[in-house]
């Protein structure tokens, strides 16, 4: 069963990010329905308000997406909770670094880092993953 579970971090990843997606994109298109109709060009909303709701949408989907993702795959690893929430968030920081620096994302950079922090502080409440590691090996000594 742990095997299996490894096996599926990578999966739930996905799906949480997919999950994420979908629900922006519906919570886009629900927001778009409150636009007045002779503010619609070509199927876009131009209201002044629009822009400004439809970058804090992007901006807290990105914060969400980081934490769900992290915290689905905390869930869903069997062993090593902790360092796998923390070599989730890095590795995210290091994929969304590489999107920030080709789209010119900063903003969504940094409320996607953090959304993934904030996920990480919570769930693993300060512990320490070297004072863990440092506590087995004078056991073992």
């Amino acid at each position: 069963m742990r095997v299996v579970r490894w096996i599926l971090l990578p999966i739930v990843c996905i799906a949480a990010w997919i999950a994420t997606l979908s629900t922006g994109v519906v919570t886009h298109s629900v927001a778009e329905c409150f636009c007045p109709s002779n503010q619609m060009v070509s199927g876009m909303c131009v209201a002044p308000w629009f822009e400004t709701l439809d970058a804090w949408l992007v901006r807290f989907f990105c914060a969400f997406a980081a934490a769900l993702i992290i915290v689905s795959c905390y869930v869903t690893a069997p062993a090593a909770r902790t360092l796998v929430a923390w070599i989730v968030f890095s590795l995210g920081g290091v994929y969304a670094l590489w999107i920030a620096v080709i789209s010119w994302a900063w903003r969504e950079f940094i409320v996607a880092g953090v959304g993934g922090l904030a996920a990480v502080l919570v769930l693993t409440r300060g512990q320490n993953i070297l004072r863990r590691t440092s506590r087995v090996v004078r056991q073992n000594a």
